[in-house]
């Protein structure tokens, strides 16, 4: 749909009062929430305008004594506030898986991120959102992938990188394909595949059942507590639901190993998971992804300032790839979807090309930038809402160093993500769920999950006794 008029519309629905069980979970009533869905789409209301009313609520005198059956639940299809992360989870924050079950920050134990496979195990764990990274090939199909480069060796070769947007779908394929093929070979116990990834044959791996080691967990490797450890590939690709499909590279192929310059390593290694599954496409993940899992798409528009050697995206080539991004998500119209990005460009953009789904500003807030947008707080607020778009996303040590943030941006009438290694810290989590965080991207799935739950269990148990 065309972009509405939006001017004027924020002030209104600042105005109005929505009753919640506790400030500021926004586990709201039947009437208040659709009456504000109402204001949305009959007045053709912005999203932010919806997000401002729901950051400018009033907590109501006594407890909320309505049941279960009195909450609503959001709709078969997708409308403008059903898309807004957090509006309809029970904790009133939802739990954003990083790139599925989480990044990859070493070779080794896990699951590829940015696959089918770590999305699938990311909801399996209780993730109620997955955010991934969304690049558009030459031929003009949105597939997964977060560096702005992929680079590859082949055989005894250079390792070379490759722009995703230099690439066919068919060759990204192709490549994935024969890199998982390699892995599969070294396993084996294939003498040049083993040389090239690196890596040792399967019979000589150990899954450990304690406790991860504490390189380990200052890494951010993901565990499953209730399993008592790390998981194996079995358990992981049980998690993840799939198969083992590729054959393992013939005597005539030469391997192909995918490398990443991983943090604290001075040049880039290979990069081989326990558990590997092909670069996807977004149709081929929204095809086969659990119905109720929601989808936040960053859009990938590196720039030197996030990759070395990067260049910005024209803006004609940035609205074609929003446009075959924003093509895919509109094919699957149940779906759940927001964007997010940390080039405001690719924001303005994306918000000015349709009203349907949330679009939301990252930063850092680092400052020093050359894009000034990217360098505080007030930067972003103001952009999010000049752009109108529904919220911003922030690295959670800045959350952490100044508890005032949330304050000002609900303020402005936006809603507040967080982001970040730190959001593996279950206490600062707390904290922000407490102050009004209502998107909170992790790598522990495993464990916010949980104490998401616990709180809603809690909550519930106090509702209960009140009654």
């Amino acid at each position: 749909p065309s972009r509405p008029s939006l001017r004027g519309t924020r002030m209104a629905a600042t105005t109005l009062t929505v009753a919640m069980v506790n400030h500021p979970v926004s586990i709201l009533r039947r009437e208040p929430r659709a009456r504000i869905l109402r204001h949305a789409h009959s007045h053709h209301r912005s999203l932010s305008a919806v997000s401002s009313a729901l950051a400018n609520i009033t907590p109501p005198a006594s407890p909320d004594r309505t049941t279960a059956s009195d909450e609503l639940e959001p709709p078969d299809v997708p409308d403008v506030a059903s898309q807004i992360p957090g509006l309809f989870e029970e904790s009133g924050c939802a739990v954003v898986a990083h790139r599925g079950l989480g990044m990859n920050f070493k070779s080794g134990k896990g699951i590829r991120e940015n696959t089918v496979a770590s999305i699938i195990a990311a909801h399996d764990f209780g993730a109620d959102w997955s955010e991934f990274d969304v690049q558009v090939t030459k031929d003009g199909v949105p597939v997964l992938w977060h560096d702005d480069f992929i680079s590859v060796r082949r055989g005894d070769g250079e390792v070379e990188n490759s722009a995703i947007r230099d690439l066919t779908i068919e060759q990204l394929k192709k490549l994935s394909r024969a890199a998982i093929a390699t892995a599969e070979a070294a396993k084996m116990g294939d003498t040049r595949a083993v040389k090239a990834t690196g890596s040792r044959p399967a019979s000589e791996l150990e899954y450990s059942s304690g406790s991860a080691d504490e390189d380990e967990k200052s890494a951010g490797y993901v565990s499953d507590s209730s399993a008592g450890g790390y998981l194996s590939e079995e358990e992981c690709g049980a998690r993840a639901r799939i198969s083992k499909s590729v054959r393992p590279i013939t005597a005539t192929e030469d391997p192909v190993v995918i490398y990443r310059k991983f943090a604290g390593t001075p040049e880039p290694a290979p990069w081989i998971m326990d558990v590997e599954d092909e670069i996807p496409t977004l149709d081929e993940l929204m095809s086969v992804a659990p119905e109720d899992l929601g989808f936040s798409l960053e859009l990938k528009f590196g720039t030197p300032e996030d990759f070395p050697g990067g260049k910005k995206v024209d803006p004609a080539r940035m609205i074609t790839e929003l446009r075959a991004t924003l093509a895919v998500c509109k094919s699957h119209p149940r779906r759940r979807v927001a964007f997010s990005t940390f080039d405001p460009d690719a924001a303005i953009h994306m918000r000015i090309l349709q009203g349907l789904y949330p679009v939301m500003f990252i930063t850092n807030c680092q400052p020093g930038q050359d894009d000034a947008r990217r360098c505080s707080v007030e930067a972003a607020i103001k952009t999010a809402l000049d752009a109108d778009l529904v919220g911003i996303v922030i690295r959670a040590d800045v959350l952490r160093n100044d508890p005032t943030v949330p304050t000002r941006v609900r303020a402005a009438g936006l809603m507040l993500g967080s982001y970040g290694g730190p959001n593996t810290d279950l206490a600062l989590v707390e904290r922000q769920v407490d102050l009004g965080v209502g998107y909170l991207c992790t790598d522990d799935v495993p464990a916010v999950a949980r104490l998401m739950s616990a709180r809603t269990t809690t909550r519930n148990a106090v509702l209960a006794g009140a009654r």
